[in-house]
């Protein structure tokens, strides 16, 4: 896109993220944490876009198009309310516009995408495996199958906290295939469903080869699901000030209770996730300390109720109908595409004669609609 429109390419890096330290011993510390938020990362794009106009004669009155994913897409969405006097369009792929605590949409939508790429009798395995695995804690008849995963000595089944780390696990590993990799999705049915063992038994025969090959134990733990977010476990991965953020501003917890009902085996609560950022941050990462960060955040932006001709005229919104994220996406409406088949981010690669039809339909309308935006400017 960026040849056909004679067009340079740059790609910011959020601060904290990567080599872009605000503080010189890149510390995560949560003194140092407090210049970590969204409205300072748009500052930020703000002034490298004022920046490159201003050192640059040949960018000085040339057009800007802001381009992201996921949560990239979520911010150049939310810069045409900030700044929309910089640049003339935006192409948000799987961004997600509400911020939420309890994300329970997200499995929801995992287990409707196994369905539509395999089928009812794998998710219907799936729940059965999960109900197997859930009676087994129930009943404290847990030993036989840790010793068959190859879980850690340090893994309490008793304790309320590893357990529900243990289940959070299943669900991440399932929910990252949809996510990421859902050309598996078939596979990891096939696998599921020709198990030489019984329906409630199957799940566990699958994840005993997926851990038990493992020279290393597997740790369940919620003291390694903490660790993932340790202030000196994480120097360059950026997963400490992801969870922060989300502590802070977005939630995004995918729990999997709601409303009497759950999926998934319906073990990890929200107070799961709190507790996390509290352990993560200390005793001020409280509850409702996210919950008006998220309250101010939707307020300010609109969340999902707001009227296109209003807000993000200058948007147009794509998502993959496998993608989990898309429950918090604008999906309707003349500047919104859903494609059949894909999921996360998947558009934005280049235009391949291997995608489907309505993929590279979606491409020379997204790039149309960019083309209409810079020359209205």
């Amino acid at each position: 896109m960026a040849v056909e429109n004679g067009g340079m390419l740059f790609y910011t890096e959020h601060r904290y993220y990567g080599q872009s330290w605000p503080h010189e011993n890149n510390s995560l510390s949560v003194k140092d944490l407090t210049h970590l938020s969204l409205e300072q990362a748009l500052a930020d794009l703000a002034h490298f876009i004022r920046d490159q106009k201003s050192r640059n004669p040949k960018l000085t009155h040339s057009k800007v198009v802001l381009i992201g994913g996921s949560y990239s897409g979520s911010m150049v969405a939310w810069m045409t309310q900030l700044y929309p006097e910089l640049f003339s369009a935006s192409w948000a792929s799987s961004a997600p516009l509400m911020a939420k605590s309890d994300f329970y949409e997200y499995m929801q939508l995992v287990n409707n995408s196994i369905q539509l790429s395999y089928g009812r009798n794998c998710t219907e395995r799936l729940e059965k495996g999960l109900s197997h695995l859930v009676e087994l804690f129930n009943s404290n008849k847990t030993t036989e199958l840790l010793k068959k995963l190859n879980a850690c000595e340090n893994y309490n089944a008793n304790d309320e906290l590893d357990r529900i780390s243990f289940f959070n696990g299943i669900g991440n590993y399932l929910a990252l295939i949809v996510q990421s990799y859902r050309a598996y999705i078939p596979s990891l049915c096939h696998k599921l469903m020709t198990m030489q063992s019984s329906e409630e038994k199957a799940l566990q025969r699958l994840l005993e080869q997926l851990y038990a090959a493992d020279k290393l134990c597997q740790d369940f733990s919620y003291q390694s699901m903490l660790q993932l977010f340790g202030e000196h476990t994480d120097q360059s991965t950026g997963t400490r000030a992801w969870f922060y953020q989300t502590c802070n501003q977005f939630g995004w917890y995918t729990t999997t209770i709601w409303a009497n009902n759950s999926s998934f085996g319906g073990q990890v609560p929200l107070w799961y996730f709190q507790r996390l950022c509290r352990d993560a941050f200390g005793p001020g990462q409280k509850p409702n300390k996210l919950e008006a960060g998220i309250a101010q955040l939707n307020e300010q932006f609109g969340g999902l109720d707001f009227n296109q001709k209003e807000r993000y005229r200058q948007v147009i919104f794509t998502h993959g109908q496998l993608d989990p994220w898309r429950a918090m996406g604008q999906q309707v409406g003349n500047q919104a595409i859903v494609l059949p088949g894909y999921s996360h981010v998947e558009d934005l690669a280049s235009i391949n004669v291997r995608d489907t039809v309505p993929m590279n339909l979606a491409k020379l309308r997204v790039m149309s609609f960019l083309r209409r935006h810079m020359a209205a400017i």
